[in-house]
């Protein structure tokens, strides 16, 4: 019930919310004339601002209106906006989402900076789960309004406790198969899997939850059969979509060897 005014907190909305009538600077300006930051010199005002334009790269565009600005920029200046009084509370909706791939990553260090020298909680929405992961201390997953799970990135990323949550953020492969206790008998296959941590879901279901960087894919011989049926060059690793009986698997291999589409392969679990 804290009136507006009152509330120690910024807003970044996905929609910009740009005042069309104010230049950059006016909009960067204005969170500091409320009477929360009446303690603020002038000089204090000026460095907090000179620092979220900076760090927004908006210096060569301080003096230009919303509609001069492409939605890159405009996001950046609701951004700056957002930031500049530096409020122990930020609430930011995909503020990120209209920004080029570099800028982004340049951004994302920028928030987690903010977030050290404040100590601000930042309260923050996406879709992109690359970006929850490399930002947050902790993430908490949603599913038609309910959560699904909350830990840590590693936690979410290494433990997964639900089928969703598994394939929602980042790859995921689901071997079909039965359980036994704590092993897992690959379906057609003569593999048996052991693993005491695998959550109740995946055993209910009968699916063995596998990242794609814990396949070691090789020439055909021991291990699951498989015809690489997609490749995708990704500089540092190869990302490879393998024809497993009915289903697609994603393994994210080395480029030390290169394997073409309609190659037949074999792929193992990593230790």
């Amino acid at each position: 019930m804290v009136p507006v005014e009152k509330r120690d907190l910024g807003m970044v909305f996905q929609s910009f919310a740009l005042w069309p009538h104010m230049t950059v600077r006016q909009h960067i300006e204005f969170p500091l004339k409320s009477p929360r930051h009446s303690g603020m010199s002038s000089e204090e005002k000026k460095a907090a601002i000179e620092q979220a334009v900076s760090c927004t790269g908006l210096k060569p565009y301080e003096n230009r209106l919303p509609g001069e600005l492409s939605g890159g920029q405009r996001q950046r200046v609701a951004l700056a906006r957002a930031i500049v009084g530096k409020p122990s509370i930020l609430l930011m909706d995909e503020p990120l989402s209209a920004l080029d791939a570099e800028l982004k990553i340049d951004m994302r260090r920028e928030i987690q900076n903010i977030h050290k020298l404040t100590g601000a909680t930042i309260l923050y929405v996406t879709h992109d789960q690359s970006e929850a992961l490399a930002m947050a201390d902790r993430i908490i997953i949603m599913k038609d309004g309910a959560v699904e799970q909350i830990g840590t990135p590693r936690e979410i990323y290494r433990d997964p406790q639900t089928v969703f949550a598994a394939t929602f953020v980042s790859r995921c492969n689901l071997l079909k198969g039965s359980w036994c206790g704590d092993s897992f008998h690959v379906k057609d296959e003569n593999i048996l899997l052991r693993n005491p941590m695998i959550p109740m879901e995946f055993r209910n279901k009968g699916l063995y939850p596998i990242r794609p960087e814990q396949l070691t894919i090789q020439p055909e011989g021991n291990g699951i059969q498989g015809i690489i049926v997609n490749k995708q060059y990704n500089g540092r690793e190869i990302h490879y979509s393998v024809q497993h009986r009915d289903e697609v698997l994603t393994i994210y291999a080395g480029c030390q060897a290169e394997y073409n589409p309609g190659d037949h392969i074999s792929f193992t679990l990593s230790a």
